[in-house]
C-alpha cells in the first residue's frame, strides 16, 4: 500500500511550502519510533516506519474526502530512537534513558507552540515511549493549555479490539507478531523477509489485570513475540482503513468544534 503524500514531510518541504501549509487550522502528525530487534524478518526501524507511512496513508485519504484539506497537515520527521531499555540485551538496540526521550519530545511539542501550532497528533509506534510521551504532552499543556495534543498511543493493541476477526493468534499481538508483520508487509514488502520469521512465542504472562515490567530477554530468545508466521499484505491493509477510520473520526468530530472540547465546547457554541 503506497502512499503519494511526500509533500506532508516537513523535511522535503522548502519555507514557500510550508509558510502556504502553516495556519491556525494545520494539523501535525508527531511520530515516535524506535531503533531495535523485531525478530530476524523486520528491519530495526518498524516502529517508526510504519506509523510515517500509515500517517502518510491517512492524510490521503482525509483528502480525498475532504480536498479542501489538503494544505492543512504536516508530518514532522519522525524521532527514530526510544526508551528500550528493556530490549537492551539484544544486539544494537538504541536506547534513550525515560528522562531524554520526555525532553525530546517536550521540546518538539514547545516548537510547535512557538510557531503557532495548537492541533497536534501524536503517532507513536513502540511500547516504551508511552509514558514518556504522555509526560511531556502534560508538562506541554500546562505551559500551552491552548495547544491540543493527541496521541494514537498503541495502535498495536487496539486493533485487534476494533475487530476480532483479524487476526489468528493472540489478536495480533506480539513484538514482531502477526499484526506489526502484517502492518510492515503492507507498507514496506521489501524490508520483510517473512521466510526469517521465528516460530509462535506467546509469553506466559499471569494474566492482564497485573503488570509485569520485564525485559524482553525474558520473554523470548528471537528478538519477536507473537505469530509473525501468520502475517498477510491483506491484515496488513486491514490493519491500515482500522487506524485511518478511527484518526479521520477523530478529525471529522474535533472540527465540530473548531477543536475544542470538554466544557469549553458549550462556551465556544454560546
Amino acid at each position: 500500500m503506497k502512499s503519494t503524500s511526500k509533500k506532508y514531510l516537513l523535511e522535503k518541504m522548502n519555507a514557500v511550502e510550508v509558510k502556504k501549509t502553516m495556519n491556525s487550522d494545520s494539523i501535525v502528525f508527531v511520530i515516535l519510533g524506535s531503533c531495535e530487534n523485531h525478530g530476524d524478518h523486520l528491519p530495526f526501524g518498524s516502529d517508526s516506519l510504519f506509523p510515517l507511512n500509515l500517517a502518510q496513508l491517512m492524510i490521503d485519504d482525509i483528502v480525498k474526502i475532504h480536498p479542501e484539506k489538503e494544505h492543512q497537515f504536516i508530518i514532522l520527521p519522525p524521532i527514530p530512537y526510544g526508551v528500550s531499555i528493556h530490549h537492551i540485551d539484544f544486539q544494537m538496540t538504541i536506547n534513550l534513558q525515560g528522562s531524554t526521550m520526555i525532553s525530546i519530545v517536550e521540546d518538539v511539542l514547545t516548537c510547535l507552540a512557538d510557531n503557532g501550532v495548537r492541533r497536534v497528533i501524536i503517532l507513536n509506534g513502540h511500547d516504551g515511549n508511552i509514558a514518556p510521551a504522555e509526560s511531556a504532552a502534560r508538562n506541554v499543556k500546562h505551559k500551552f493549555p491552548e495547544m491540543v495534543i493527541s496521541c494514537l498511543e498503541s495502535w498495536w493493541t487496539m486493533v485487534g479490539t476494533k475487530d476480532s476477526k483479524i487476526f489468528d493468534v493472540w489478536s495480533g499481538l506480539g513484538h514482531g507478531g502477526e499484526a506489526e508483520t502484517s502492518a510492515m508487509m503492507s507498507v514496506c514488502p521489501d524490508l520483510v523477509d517473512l521466510s526469517l520469521a521465528p516460530e509462535q512465542t506467546i509469553p506466559n504472562l499471569p494474566g492482564e489485570d497485573v503488570r509485569i515490567y520485564w525485559k524482553f530477554n525474558e520473554l523470548t530468545k528471537t528478538g519477536a513475540t507473537g505469530a509473525p508466521k501468520t502475517a498477510t499484505v491483506q491484515k496488513g491493509n486491514e490493519i491500515i482503513k482500522i487506524l485511518t477510520k478511527v484518526i479521520l473520526e477523530f478529525i471529522e468530530k474535533m472540527d465540530t468544534n473548531n477543536w475544542k472540547y470538554g466544557i469549553s465546547v458549550q462556551s465556544h457554541n454560546t
